[in-house]
């Protein structure tokens, strides 16, 4: 009973929101399976047994948290989109296997957490990637991008020379999705965007544009309005597990959507957790030993109540596959995850000889651009600790 008044309560807001005629309730298709307090899942049934999973969130009482794996290698002057082909890194970061992720994400967050999805494009299938495009993770640019499907000099395909690729943006208040520009970097480049990712508009995804899009596994995001005030307060996700793109993405269209609406990652690699409902798609296994793994991903979005509740203090450095090598005067990005209140410091170790300070306070955000002014030897660790207490911390092994 409970549960079922969380859903009306949550529901009666949108449906206005959504501007729905009286006779005619879009979310009456759709089965409730997990509603919050800012958030909610639903499943809808599509035909020849197919699924669809919708995920409501509310910007204004939900975080978005970008996870990615450390960074094995900077790919430095090999980033094609932001500000020109070659004038910004394009790094390979670590694949994490999906289950892992969300064992991590919990474990920082306990009940807080709402879900997780796959997020950014990637062609490479090693064990660490470069990521198609760029993103921007908590004020810094951490790539710029590597596909060959986009408006570069000699993309894999010529439809792609004129492509316009769109920036989700977002904070703790809205979202919104616009048009990129990849000789300037805008939006990426303002001041006052914090988070972006660059993708697809749904219909100029190369499953669509190059192989008559096929029905398969596919994420679509749009947002949408809440309280009629300007701004966007809503994002909807939708992920499917056998449809085309033109249909998931009508799908958010007659739930309000009138703005663009992007793809993210799908295919083989589409996954979407909920903290009550478990792995519900989860990536899949190559089906010959030749071809790729899809189940370990570069880049995951995860979705989590904004709360001040008291939670243990943890700081997460996960080791690079490879080496980390670092060059003199070159630029590296510290990634870490914590679940911390307050700042950071950041020191080079040797062993347990502190050699330099890196950083005496930084924002507990989970990325720190270094670039080492000294020859870095065998042995030197990066330590991450909480400013509070130096007991809390994590460490990246250099070389």
């Amino acid at each position: 009973m409970n549960a079922v008044i969380i859903f009306f309560s949550f529901l009666v807001p949108l449906v206005s929101s959504l501007l729905i005629a009286q006779a005619s309730n879009p979310l009456s298709t759709y089965q409730p399976l997990h509603v919050i307090d800012g958030a909610a899942l639903y499943r809808k049934q599509l035909n020849d047994g197919n699924e669809a999973y919708l995920q409501i969130i509310d910007l204004r009482k939900m975080h978005i948290d970008q996870l990615i794996g450390e960074v094995d290698n900077m790919g430095l002057g090999q980033g094609k989109y932001y500000k020109g082909e070659g004038k910004y890194y394009s790094p390979f970061f670590q694949n994490k296997l999906f289950s892992g992720v969300a064992e991590e994400y919990q474990k920082l967050y306990i009940n807080d957490v709402f879900s997780i999805i796959n997020c950014s494009f990637f062609e490479q299938y090693q064990s660490s990637t470069q990521l198609s495009f760029p993103i921007k993770l908590n004020d810094i640019v951490i790539t710029g991008g590597n596909s060959p499907y986009g408006p570069v000099r000699q993309p894999k395909n010529q439809n792609y020379r004129i492509v316009r690729l769109k920036a989700l943006v977002w904070d703790d208040k809205q979202a919104y999705i616009t048009d990129y520009n990849p000789v300037t970097g805008a939006p990426l480049n303002q001041k006052n965007v914090k988070n972006a990712i660059v993708t697809y508009k749904y219909s100029d995804h190369p499953a669509k544009v190059l192989a008559q899009n096929p029905a398969n596994k596919y994420q679509v995001i749009g947002t949408l309005d809440k309280d009629g005030v300007k701004g966007n307060e809503l994002l909807l996700i939708m992920t499917v597990n056998s449809a085309t793109l033109d249909e998931a993405a009508d799908l958010l269209r007659k739930l309000g959507v009138k703005g663009d609406i992007i793809t993210v990652d799908g295919g083989r690699s589409t996954y979407l957790f909920n903290s009550q409902r478990g792995n519900i798609i989860v990536p899949q296994l190559a089906n010959l030993e030749a071809n790729p793994t899809f189940r370990h991903l570069p880049h995951y979005l995860g979705f989590r109540r904004k709360s001040k509740k008291p939670i243990a203090s943890q700081i997460l450095v996960s080791q690079p596959v490879g080496k980390v090598l670092l060059e003199k005067n070159q630029p590296y990005l510290i990634l870490w995850r914590d679940n911390l209140d307050g700042e950071v410091t950041i020191k080079l170790y040797d062993g347990e000889k502190l050699v330099q300070n890196i950083s005496k306070s930084t924002a507990s955000d989970g990325v720190y651009e270094w670039t080492p002014h000294i020859a870095l030897k065998k042995g030197y660790s990066v330590r991450i600790s909480s400013q509070k207490n130096q007991k809390v911390f994590g460490q990246l092994q250099l070389q």
